[in-house]
């Protein structure tokens, strides 16, 4: 009885991993290597991790190559949309500081937006979305 038992759990186990292990996050390429450099959130495309910090309302987004290294901006032209709940999606305009791109964000006064991010960089054609939850 206790090998059955402890077979049972096993087996429970091994099912339980492989169903955790084929999950799969929305667009992502591949988890970094790396921790976010500013302490924000990372996402990855095919070929560059993008790094979003959201600080007093403002939010800066960095791009790095796949082992960590910061990419000057200049070489990408970002496309954005800010999403809010239960309202039409808008266009949302980054600065280019050339280091990073930079853009005040308005939440409206919602507890979640997210923003859609389409990213060429040369030929290549990639996305990355971020979701920013208000505590």
């Amino acid at each position: 009885m206790k090998n059955l038992l402890t077979a049972a759990i096993v087996t429970l186990g091994l099912v339980f991993a492989a169903s955790v292990s084929n999950a799969s996050g929305d667009h992502d390429h591949g988890a970094p290597t790396f921790q976010p450099p500013k302490g924000g959130f990372l996402k990855s495309s095919h070929n560059n991790h993008f790094e979003l910090v959201n600080k007093d309302k403002t939010v800066f987004l960095y791009a790095y190559t796949q082992d960590g290294k910061p990419l000057p901006t200049t070489d990408f032209k970002l496309t954005t949309d800010l999403e809010i709940p239960r309202k039409k999606a808008t266009p949302f305009v980054w600065t280019d500081k050339g280091t990073h791109w930079e853009s005040a964000i308005d939440d409206q006064g919602s507890h979640r937006v997210t923003l859609k991010i389409k990213i060429l960089k040369g030929k290549e054609k990639d996305s990355v979305k971020f979701t920013l939850e208000n505590k």
